[in-house]
């Protein structure tokens, strides 16, 4: 059954509990679910916050930092911007139909909007939706934004933007590089932009949408859940003393892998990324914890990883190059 639910506050702690919650107990159901958060800057699962957001600024201005549980990249959310989720059963995630029903909505509009890059909805060339996606062990989900019309100065105030991640998409700016749908149809509003997607997903699937009702009792295990996501165990990473710090930049993203070193093994490491697959560095973390410092025990490792995740040998081989010949500093 397809179901349509909608934030009840502008808290982004609760509303990205709310998605958890609702992907932990989905039950083979499809869910449209539509929230706005006020005033925050949002950072993928394995993303560093000083790295992405420009933390002073966006606290002197009342701003929240949230992190969600998918990966991809750092966004900045505003009452001008709706976010979506989509969440199915695992055998029915399916990224083609998930963004159909996202251009089908927009395009109502007049808008010509595309698909582009590895996770991008576009209009003339310049993004205005980013997705990420979460495969748990009862559903997935696929969420995103949709600027509508956000504040694009603030998006450039509080979000750091690497060089190399902005010469990638030929802009100079991250101003450059977004538009709001508004630019493109003057008569989109928020709420008409909801009553669309709600349209589209019905046609896309095939079926109507029932309104989801809330229980009392699942509110409170919400609110409950919420309290884990404001805390700082979530939103901040602790120190971490590294003895090699190694950035690259991949057709997938960006990382950065901080290594602890002992007796000619790395004893501990941190991966931050914007990558999509925020399951493959969890892996990867765990096969690079203990490795011997050498070529050909960082390629046992590279073997052994799952074939579902081709980033990691790819990150395993930059790591093993850019270590090959300096074991010996870390004797």
């Amino acid at each position: 059954m397809l179901y349509f639910t909608e934030g009840q506050t502008f808290d982004p702690y609760f509303n990205l509990a709310m998605e958890k919650w609702l992907c932990d107990h989905l039950d083979g159901r499809r869910i449209l679910y539509l929230w706005q958060n006020e005033h925050t800057v949002v950072i993928g699962k394995n993303q560093n916050p000083l790295k992405e957001c420009r933390l002073a600024a966006l606290k002197q201005d009342g701003g929240l930092l949230a992190r969600r549980c998918s990966g991809g990249g750092a966004v900045y959310h505003d009452l001008g911007n709706l976010n979506f989720t989509m969440l199915v059963p695992n055998d029915q995630f399916d990224l083609h139909r998930q963004c159909s029903v996202l251009l089908q909505a927009v395009r109502q509009f007049g808008v010509d909007a595309q698909f582009s890059g590895r996770n991008d909805l576009t209009a003339q060339g310049r993004k205005f939706s980013g997705n990420a996606f979460y495969h748990g062990p009862h559903g997935s989900f696929h969420h995103g934004t949709l600027l509508v019309n956000t504040d694009s100065e603030k998006v450039a105030r509080y979000l750091k933007v690497s060089a190399a991640k902005l010469k990638g998409n030929g802009v100079d700016s991250v101003r450059q590089r977004v538009i709001n749908l508004k630019e493109c149809a003057p008569m989109m509003t928020i709420s008409r932009l909801k009553t669309a997607l709600r349209e589209a997903m019905e046609q896309v699937y095939g079926e109507p949408g029932t309104m989801w009702e809330w229980t009392p009792a699942q509110i409170a295990e919400i609110k409950a859940l919420a309290q884990f996501y404001r805390s700082d165990a979530w939103l901040f990473p602790e120190k971490f003393q590294a003895d090699l710090c190694l950035e690259k930049r991949f057709a997938w993203g960006e990382i950065q892998a901080q290594l602890q070193l002992q007796s000619q093994r790395i004893c501990a490491c941190r991966l931050y990324t914007d990558a999509m697959d925020a399951a493959a560095i969890t892996e990867l973390e765990a096969l690079l914890h203990d490795c011997p410092l050498t070529s050909q025990a960082l390629q046992e490792r590279a073997l052994s990883a799952s074939p579902h995740h081709p980033l990691i040998p790819e990150c395993i081989a930059w790591i093993s190059q850019e270590i090959e010949g300096q074991e010996a500093k870390w004797d």
